[in-house]
């Protein structure tokens, strides 16, 4: 089966826990439109997913990557390097959550949370910058969440990560800017979706009153497809998005209430 070149299809792409959720919406994106997609993610059965997409005439691989290893960022930038020549875009994806609030939050779970939506993406970025110059330029993507602008008690702690990272997205895209890097950097907001990270989270235990609110949030299309999340990491991923940088794209329908 043959893949219709799009307007990716010269450019190389990571994307950090790609094998599922939202990050298999930015993957399935990605490649359909003709990115080279690098899925990233600390189980190796994950591996599946490559396979499944190359089976469908796609341009897929397949990477161990514990997200907050410096040298894992290292080693997997240099092989990109090495083996494609260029590396165009970064699509941090890999994250946690735990529903807690302040009261019931410890500083170990505020540790975690911040390794995985913070630190994670920090060092992925730091570790792409420099080959995205050598390469001509490049896009990075973060994914936030709503938690940012729509607050409920249990999102103390991801809500918290989630609004720095979105903080470091614009510091990083001024920064870029005024170096004359041709790297722009901008946060994505999925809205909510049953994905297993929501489902497999405590926000389904008994401290969680809210899941059904939660849930009633869906937007669109609440069977789980992706397609709106997907179409905006494929606009940023793409040279229609050449001026757009250090913003927010909001893929969500209502907001949680306050």
């Amino acid at each position: 089966m043959g893949v219709v070149m799009g307007q990716l299809g010269f450019k190389v792409a990571i994307v950090t826990g790609g094998a599922r959720g939202f990050g298999a919406g930015a993957v399935e994106a990605l490649v359909a439109d003709g990115a080279t997609v690098l899925i990233t993610g600390r189980r190796d059965e994950d591996g599946a997913c490559a396979e499944a997409l190359r089976a469908r005439g796609f341009k897929a691989e397949y990477h161990h990557l514990d997200a907050s290893d410096p040298l894992g960022w290292a080693q997997l930038v240099d092989g990109v390097m090495r083996t494609h020549g260029h590396l165009d875009v970064l699509v941090n994806q890999a994250g946690a959550d735990i529903s807690t609030t302040i009261e019931d939050a410890t500083a170990p779970q505020l540790h975690e949370i911040l390794e995985a939506d913070l630190i994670g993406p920090f060092l992925g970025m730091k570790a792409v910058i420099a080959a995205m110059r050598q390469s001509g330029g490049g896009s990075i993507i973060n994914i936030a969440a709503n938690p940012v602008v729509a607050v409920l008690p249990l999102w103390a702690l991801y809500g918290s990560a989630k609004a720095a990272l979105v903080s470091l997205t614009k510091s990083t895209a001024v920064h870029c800017v005024q170096r004359g890097y041709d790297i722009r950097v901008n946060a994505v907001h999925p809205g909510a979706h049953e994905t297993q990270l929501l489902t497999d989270n405590a926000i389904r235990s008994t401290k969680a009153p809210n899941l059904q609110t939660l849930l009633g949030t869906l937007p669109n299309r609440p069977d789980g497809e992706y397609q709106d999340f997907g179409a905006a990491i494929a606009f940023l991923a793409g040279d229609d998005s050449a001026h757009v940088t250090g913003t927010d794209i909001f893929c969500t329908g209502p907001l949680i209430p306050r």
